[in-house]
């Protein structure tokens, strides 16, 4: 099982997201390895709690990712 696989199966965007404490989210946030899983919670995000500093985060790692340097 693939680690992004393994987030989605562990923490899917209802359980990981729903939290109020960021520290939790970003953990999930820093596991994630493709664009597609990112685009997926962030959609998650958007759509049911929307708040802008989480979405920051994934679009983060997002261009982490992109640019390459997403193994911080």
């Amino acid at each position: 099982m693939s680690g992004d696989a393994a987030v989605l199966e562990g923490l899917p965007p209802e359980q990981l997201l729903s939290g109020d404490q960021l520290q939790p989210i970003i953990a999930g946030i820093r596991c994630m390895d493709s664009i597609e899983t990112i685009q997926t919670y962030l959609a998650y995000e958007t759509t049911h709690q929307d708040r802008t500093h989480v979405q920051d985060k994934l679009r983060l790692r997002a261009r982490e990712l992109r640019r390459g340097d997403g193994d911080e």
